[in-house]
């Protein structure tokens, strides 16, 4: 939702509609290729979540509210997708967006900067 607000100028309501697209891509796509893939790399980290809240949540936030929703009444994908993501984000304590401004707490080349800022790593097509 971040990389999609921040590069492709999409909001986070928006790639919850569309949500049903990027899964259906994920099962035809991704998935049946992994095994063919040289290297596999989890870059899921504790952190992450934490320094994604204050980006989504409270006032400065673009998390989409609950009425966002609601001209979209058939679209369940999205409504099932915003409800895990406002769930687990309720349920973790986030950092301050002073945390994740700087390089102290997580490092410049950690994969979940090139969604809140501030990578150290060269990407092309996000310059």
């Amino acid at each position: 939702m971040l990389r999609d607000a921040r590069h492709r100028n999409h909001s986070p309501l928006l790639t919850l509609l569309h949500w049903h697209y990027v899964r259906s891509g994920e099962l035809f796509s991704i998935i049946p290729l992994s095994g063919l893939a040289d290297h596999v790399v989890n870059g899921g980290f504790p952190f992450e979540i934490p320094a994604m809240k204050p980006l989504l949540c409270g006032p400065e936030g673009c998390f989409p509210h609950p009425d966002d929703l609601q001209p979209y009444g058939g679209f369940l994908d999205a409504r099932i997708r915003f409800e895990r993501v406002r769930f687990l984000l309720d349920e973790v304590a986030g950092l301050s967006r002073e945390q994740i401004a700087t390089c102290d707490l997580i490092p410049g080349d950690a994969v979940i900067r090139e969604f809140i800022g501030g990578s150290t790593i060269q990407i092309p097509h996000n310059e």
